[in-house]
């Protein structure tokens, strides 16, 4: 039986676009086509159809059901500027492959697979519709089948072949998919359906009266229906036109008059169009992939291409074993070696690893003592490791000899996307879906999942890593990335997860008496802001607040939002600032609220048996290339304010110990004076003179004598790191709360006495929108959305973004490099540990006798780690019991 493919191009331009939303070239997006491109492929290897076609949408305002129904698909957004800009790159994609398009005036996407699949099945055709619209159900038959992209177990398509597969997925007959739509209604596609109804209570109704004309002939006993009340009724009463036009709008078409034979759905790969387009949209990866580059196989037809180039991507038949002796472990280990490189996915549960005709899976709870031992053993092997993520293998107190490839942090850099997931990963690079832990097992915990199970979603991950991992380094030699990523990224993962299994200690107790004393003072803010109100009322509901605020006291509505009037920190400071008293008392409750629940509470709860708190350092978690940090966030902790100290009074030494904390000083504005080579900048580090004094004596126009207040020098040292933050007149006077022609001054002033920072700014964001991206000091790239946008707010926040990338991510790689000298001395001594890194800061902690000694080193690595020509880099140092006293 001869098998057909056919496309619902929106659903997978669509989504390849948000999967690879940072691919492009010096000139143009190329994400989307990308995209679409390993998706064919993956559509081919997984059906094998003798025939293609691909169905596109038209304009919403050429719909007959637009005619209908004015508000059908009214709602939904304008595509992005970048996806419609590809349009046309994939409609050359499909001519390559010789992919029939079909666009039909009046008529969607859906209507024209519909009618393709029932004129396909007549001719005894099987017929597989690739799509994302769970409408299309309703037009299977015996021969037509819908694949719903990233709904199928352990990811791929999700085939719905019989009515019991519709039932199974929708709750009912596939010849009801309208009627269930005519009731629920479908905000996606504006199609309205009657009001309260949803899946849950439409689907007995149909099931009972079969058809929604039989509801309505019925009303009188719905409510016999559990859940179906007399107000329910009564919306179906009222909504019974809206109902049926929505059945209406939901009903695919399946006989649009369209000429066609079978032959014209047949597809044979044009090499050379394919060579042609992909070099000129630099996808080096997928010509090496499907070996475009071999003569002699220019112009060699479907067959040839598809057969002999897909060898690392084709799904074949693997088989599946469980290690769970240390013997099987050591012949696996045997095999893999002769093939000098191991690749492997794991979690705190455990570790899959992928063969080319094998998967394997080591549930790594409750492990038996000597394959524990196999398992350290193999890791230390001379073969190369690739995985994704290897941190929780290495948290897990494994360590591996060689650390070769991190794919996650390979696609981070091709990239710039901080989503850590595996998933967006294979979408992107591979067109496949793997569904994610939620999908398979809900809610359940991982421990509760059977290994066997649990292993095979596993290993789905570590194929992806196999599969990827020549695409992943072809990608980054194209870009450049290599250095970056062999030279700062990969390095740092042993470092991070040593500070992360070292964890910081705390005194549980005083974090427990401090949490008495903001306990006390809450209370008094609450009674404070009570009387001044006049009423109490629940201070943590926007909703109650603002009835508090705009009517009882009668106060000026600052911001509307879609629920009501704003009670947002920026709307309650606007208001402090007019000098409304009861609003200083709320934002002071706020804060004091949020370190008491972020930190203060939470913070004990997190520590382990050894009072130590062990947070996430996140390589990815930043597109500038800034580590963050996460359960806990010990990065956002408050520096300077009196509460924040108190906080980092809690983090302590362990007996015998203390805290080292050294940090950068000015570094991105050192950053900002070797990028830009200005003299006045220059000079100034070369006198060591004080950089916010000399701009506030600029910006104030104060002569040579003359002092500067603390206030100037204030307002100075933010105009400073605000040029670095690209801020605008706009944000400098919000933030200074001046007026806009004030802080443009400050600006231009500024720029006056630094002129060069200027250009740099200019040849930045030029270079920024010729290649459409930046680069920091270590060539890491940040691909810069809406640099070339016809709308100026857009352009303007990509122009900030591009400054702000290369003085920021550079600043990040400079304390990342005095990471790896630093870690490469102490990494095997017991009286030095690395424990923390806060955006230019790192916490050490050090036994007493050793910290003069010690300090001495450390300064001096960080502060030549990265040498610069022109300016010099410095550090601060102080040590104390506490992380206040370190700082």
């Amino acid at each position: 039986m001869k098998t057909a493919v056919l496309l619902d191009v929106s659903a997978i331009m669509y989504r390849a676009f948000y999967a690879n939303m940072n691919f492009k070239t010096k000139t143009e997006p190329t994400g989307a086509v990308y995209g679409f491109t390993n998706s064919i492929l993956a559509i081919i290897n997984e059906f094998k159809p003798d025939f293609i076609g691909a169905a596109f949408d038209v304009s919403r305002a050429s719909l007959k059901r637009s005619e209908i129904y004015a508000e059908y698909k009214a709602q939904r957004a304008a595509a992005p500027e970048d996806l419609i800009r590809q349009i046309p790159r994939i409609e050359e994609l499909l001519d390559a492959f010789n992919i029939t398009k079909f666009k039909i005036d009046g008529f969607e996407a859906d209507d024209v697979l519909g009618t393709l699949a029932k004129y396909l099945s007549k001719q005894g055709v099987k017929v597989f519709v690739i799509t994302g619209d769970k409408d299309l159900a309703q037009i299977i038959d015996k021969n037509v089948n819908i694949a719903l992209m990233g709904k199928g177990d352990g990811g791929g398509f999700k085939i719905l072949s019989t009515d019991a597969d519709v039932v199974k997925h929708l709750g009912v007959h596939a010849s009801l998919v309208p009627d269930l739509f005519g009731l629920i209604g479908d905000s996606s596609d504006g199609i309205p359906g009657v009001r309260k109804i949803g899946v849950k209570k439409a689907v007995p109704m149909l099931e009972r009266f079969g058809s929604l004309e039989g509801v309505y002939e019925n009303l009188d006993k719905l409510t016999e229906i559990p859940g179906i009340g007399k107000s329910l009724v009564t919306n179906m009463i009222e909504d019974k036109d809206i109902a049926f036009l929505s059945k209406k709008l939901a009903q695919i078409e399946t006989d649009i008059p369209i000429d066609l034979t079978l032959d014209e759905l047949k597809y044979e790969a044009d090499n050379s169009k394919l060579i042609k387009l992909f070099q000129t949209l630099e996808f080096k990866s997928l010509i090496k992939k499907m070996n475009l580059d071999v003569p002699e196989q220019k112009s060699s037809g479907q067959m040839d291409l598809f057969s002999q180039n897909f060898e690392q991507n084709e799904k074949v038949e693997k088989n599946f074993k469980i290690i769970s002796k240390a013997d099987e472990l050591e012949k696996f280990s045997e095999a893999v070696i002769k093939e000098k490189k191991c690749y492997f996915y794991s979690t705190e549960i455990g570790a899959a690893f992928s063969t080319k005709k094998t998967d394997y899976y080591i549930h790594l709870e409750n492990m038996k003592e000597d394959l524990e031992s196999s398992l350290k053993a193999f890791f230390n092997s001379d073969i190369e490791f690739v995985s994704y993520n290897f941190k929780p293998i290495l948290r897990k107190g494994f360590s591996i000899k060689n650390i070769s490839f991190d794919a996650m942090i390979a696609f981070h850099l091709i990239t710039s996307q901080t989503k850590e997931e595996i998933e967006a990963m294979a979408m992107s690079i591979l067109g496949e879906d793997l569904r994610d832990y939620s999908q398979l097992f809900g809610k359940a915990a991982p421990s509760t999942i059977p290994p066997e199970e649990y292993g095979k979603f596993l290993c789905g991950r570590s194929e992806a890593v196999r599969n990827s991992y020549e695409d992943l380094k072809q990608l980054m030699e194209k870009d450049n990335l290599t250095e970056v990523f062999n030279r700062i990224e990969m390095p740092l993962i042993e470092i991070l997860a040593s500070m992360e299994n070292i964890g910081i200690k705390i005194d549980v107790d005083y974090f427990r008496q401090y949490g008495k004393e903001l306990e006390k003072s809450i209370e008094e803010l609450k009674k404070t802001i009570f009387e001044m109100a006049g009423e109490e009322f629940n201070l943590n509901s926007p909703k109650q607040l603002s009835e508090v605020l705009f009517f009882k006291l009668n106060l000026n509505p600052v911001k509307k939002t879609k629920t009501g009037l704003s009670t947002s920190v920026e709307v309650l400071e606007e208001l402090r600032d007019q000098g409304v008293e009861i609003v200083k008392y709320i934002l002071e409750y706020r804060k004091l609220t949020k370190l008491k629940t972020t930190y203060v509470d939470t913070l004990p709860e997190l520590a382990d048996s050894n009072h130590r708190v062990h947070t996430t350092l996140n390589q990815t978690g930043t597109a500038t290339g800034r580590l963050s940090s996460s359960n806990p966030n010990l990065q956002n902790i408050p520096a300077k304010t009196e509460e924040g100290l108190k906080i980092r009074e809690g983090f302590v030494a362990k007996e015998g110990c203390v805290l080292l904390g050294i940090d950068y000083s000015q570094i991105e504005l050192r950053v900002l004076t070797q990028f830009s080579k200005e003299p006045n900048l220059i000079t100034a580090y070369e006198k060591d003179e004080d950089l916010h004094d000399l701009t506030a004596k600029k910006i104030f126009q104060l002569g040579e004598n003359e002092s500067v207040s603390r206030e100037q020098r204030t307002i100075a040292k933010i105009v400073n790191f605000s040029i670095i933050y690209g801020k605008t007149g706009f944000g400098l006077a919000q933030e200074l709360k001046i007026s806009q022609k004030d802080a443009n001054e400050y600006i231009k002033r500024y720029f006056e006495q630094y002129p060069l920072v200027k250009e740099l700014e200019k040849e930045t964001i030029r270079f920024a929108e010729e290649n459409g991206y930046v680069e920091t000091y270590f060539k890491r790239r940040r691909i810069i959305e809406g640099i070339n946008s016809k709308n100026n707010t857009v352009k303007k926040q990509a122009e900030r973004m591009a400054v702000n990338t290369v003085i920021q991510g550079s600043a990040a790689e400079i304390i990342k490099k005095a990471m790896i000298d630093i870690y490469k001395i102490i990494k095997d001594k017991n009286d030095i540990k690395l424990l923390l890194q806060v955006h230019d800061e790192l916490i050490f902690e050090i036994e007493e006798n050793k910290v003069k000694e010690y300090r001495t080193l450390l300064e001096n690595i960080m502060e030549n780690s990265v040498a610069f020509d022109l300016v010099k880099l410095k550090v601060n140092g102080s040590s104390g019991k506490n992380w206040a006293e370190a700082k």
